[in-house]
């Protein structure tokens, strides 16, 4: 019977420590990875984070589920499984995340909602208290919310405001 792929539940913030203590046991494991962008006291940073966090897979043969032995890996807390049933991961999904990974060897995803204006282009706050004042457009900020920058009495000041609030000033 050939490889299948299994989800191991690891602890908290330690699927590195388990993959590598998988790894080292001799199980072939898989750990997708993104790239993040952390902001941390204005300092911005990208680091590797786990596509699913508290998750990993493991591609074990018939011969090689010791799943009390996988059970008491450092890092792990237990296979996915419900009852002594332990449910494979079709390899169509395991090779999917597998394509989608870029040069470095991190899925693929869009960090930032396509954004309705230009960075730097002028626009205007049609509602709230700032009403009719006009800014720049920084970034976006989540799925509906943008950062702006407004010129106001001789001072920059940055803005967040929900995307509806703004128009263009051309």
């Amino acid at each position: 019977m050939p490889k299948q792929w299994f989800a191991v539940r690891t602890k908290p913030r330690k699927e590195s420590v388990a993959r590598d203590q998988l790894e080292n046991q001799g199980f072939e494991v898989y750990l997708p990875l993104v790239n993040r962008r952390i902001t941390h006291a204005r300092k911005v940073s990208w680091q590797p984070r786990p596509f699913f966090s508290g998750y990993l897979f493991v591609h074990l043969g018939v011969d090689e589920r010791r799943w009390s032995s996988i059970r008491s890996t450092v890092g792990v807390l237990a296979p996915v499984s419900f009852g002594s049933f332990y449910p494979p991961i079709p390899d169509s999904a395991i090779g999917m995340l597998q394509s989608s990974q870029d040069e470095n060897g991190f899925i693929a995803i869009s960090g930032t909602p396509r954004a309705p204006f230009a960075s730097g282009e002028a626009v205007r706050l049609r509602d709230s208290s700032l009403k009719g004042l006009e800014g720049v457009f920084v970034e976006m900020r989540g799925d509906d919310r943008a950062l702006i920058l407004l010129d106001w009495m001789q001072k920059k000041i940055r803005v967040e405001t929900t995307i509806d609030n703004l128009s263009s000033t051309t």
